[in-house]
């Protein structure tokens, strides 16, 4: 546990609250962690917390935007028999791109969402893919 900014107590508590975000003309709800020191009251977030709530907005957009969630962009790899380096190799978006996917620390675009889906789909088109690199 943290110790407080302000005043150097240990005595922090965690806690966590839902707060909305306009998102592309919509209101969408995303759970976010702070910490708040029970002698002095101040409230701050730790470097974990900080982490945690990016990822919380990045997954709120991704539903928002009907994306594949990073568990369904690891199974899609998977079943395409694709390591990280090879689905970003063939598909493009860069050298970390599914590792980034996957562990839900951005979300891929809408074009690369339906790359995903459509190989998914129809995992005997691969072969073509390997072909183009």
């Amino acid at each position: 546990m943290n110790s407080c900014k302000a005043c150097g107590s240990a005595s922090v508590r965690e806690r966590s609250a839902r707060e909305g975000l306009r998102y592309k003309g919509q209101d969408i709800d995303v759970p976010v962690a702070f910490s708040v020191c029970d002698v002095c009251g101040d409230e701050f977030l730790a470097t974990d917390q900080i982490r945690l709530n990016d990822r919380a907005v990045v997954a709120a957009k991704r539903k928002a935007d009907g994306l594949l969630s990073p568990d369904e962009v690891k199974e899609a790899r998977h079943a395409l028999g694709l390591n990280q380096e090879q689905a970003a190799l063939l598909f493009g978006g860069g050298r970390n791109a599914f590792s980034k996917y996957e562990r839900g620390e951005v979300a891929q675009s809408v074009a690369m969402d339906r790359l995903i889906r459509v190989y998914r789909a129809h995992p005997e088109l691969i072969d073509e893919l390997h072909a183009s690199v």
